[in-house]
């Protein structure tokens, strides 16, 4: 041996061969899922003028159908690409279907702002010091205003959804699998962000409007009255009552519809076709995460007011699908496992538009 030749060890070897082997496979054009499950250029898609032809309802039936059935080859030629993790994307026609059927059943979400996000991690920023405005005269110079920024940095958390199917639901040509599949998740996203917008830790999940403190007042007396609703609207800043919609439990709702003003007047109005309830004007949102058992009796719950604009939301606008049939009693029952994943956030931008009762009963 040449007494310049370093030795190689078997370790170095080893990341020798696999940094030369990942060298290939990206010149070659691979990803996760090919290197996963062993699909090379030179197969190409047998399938590839047929599905250009096909309805976006046939489209994804046959993408979750791939994805069922382990057909890799198609399941990537339907789907919009790879995630991060070597999941497959969902065709945009499938996460079109399953966020109209998640807005139409959500209470915060189609109230709120929403930033669509192209990383995990986005800086919103808002305005800490409001600026000054001044009046001038002409050719007199301009008083410069100098507001202060500040931001929320919303991070993406990983929303799953997983349900067992049978496998005669995907064999079957004559179930409408888009729109089955869409209504079952849509309603599941929706029930389960509104519970973190609402409540959420912070941690791992969005973070809630109860984990922020906001200007509070306690029910006055131990049955509500309508002077409570009305002092707490008027305890909202102008600037954001336009705006402002109640938010309360089911349980509170039904107290709320039998308070009268000094005149007899119901404060609850009930709204025209598809238009909400109002109270005073404003729209009322049931919302049901909103506790019911605090207080010392456990026996209270809070009626919030606010413009939820102010609730800022992130949306990493892709959602993964995965499936098995692997698990306990999945094999056994003749079942699928089907995952769908979305990433979200939710935070509350600044407390001022919101204001709470508390103590309720």
């Amino acid at each position: 041996m040449d007494g310049n030749q370093k030795v190689m060890t078997m370790d170095e070897f080893t990341k020798f061969f696999s940094d030369l082997m990942d060298q290939k496979i990206r010149e070659m054009g691979l990803d996760k899922i090919d290197r996963k499950h062993g699909i090379f250029p030179s197969e190409g898609d047998p399938n590839g003028e047929e599905l250009e032809d096909l309805s976006k309802e046939e489209r994804v039936a046959k993408f979750v159908r791939a994805i069922v059935d382990n057909d890799y080859v198609t399941a990537k030629a339907l789907s919009e690409g790879v995630s991060a993790d070597g999941g497959y994307l969902v065709p945009t026609e499938f996460r079109a279907a399953i966020v109209a059927k998640r807005d139409v059943a959500a209470v915060i979400r189609p109230r709120a702002t929403v930033f669509p996000m192209s990383r995990d991690k986005m800086d919103v920023p808002l305005e800490g010091n409001a600026m000054t405005l001044y009046w001038s005269g002409e050719n007199n110079p301009l008083t410069e205003s100098n507001p202060n920024f500040g931001s929320v940095t919303l991070n993406t958390n990983k929303l799953t959804g997983l349900s067992k199917m049978s496998r005669e639901l995907f064999s079957d040509t004559a179930v409408n699998l888009m729109d089955f599949l869409a209504g079952l998740y849509g309603r599941k996203f929706a029930l389960e962000e509104d519970k973190k917008f609402m409540t959420g830790s912070g941690t791992g999940e969005p973070k809630g409007l109860r984990q922020y403190t906001v200007t509070s007042a306690a029910q006055a007396a131990a049955n509500l009255v309508a002077d409570d609703i009305v002092k707490l609207f008027y305890t909202l800043g102008s600037q954001y009552r336009t705006q402002a919609a109640w938010i309360m439990h089911n349980s509170i709702i039904r107290l709320v519809r039998t308070l009268k003003d000094t005149n007899g007047r119901y404060l609850w109005a009930d709204g025209f076709t598809d238009a909400p309830a109002t109270i005073l004007g404003r729209p009322v949102a049931e919302q049901n995460d909103i506790p019911t058992n605090l207080g010392v009796g456990s026996d209270e719950s809070e009626i919030w007011f606010g413009d939820l604009n102010y609730y800022l939301i992130g949306d990493r606008e892709e959602m993964t699908i995965e499936s098995t049939t692997e698990g306990a009693g999945t094999f056994e029952n003749h079942q699928v496992a089907v995952k769908v994943i979305e990433r979200v956030d939710g935070q509350l931008g600044i407390t001022d538009p919101f204001v709470k009762l508390t103590a309720v009963k």
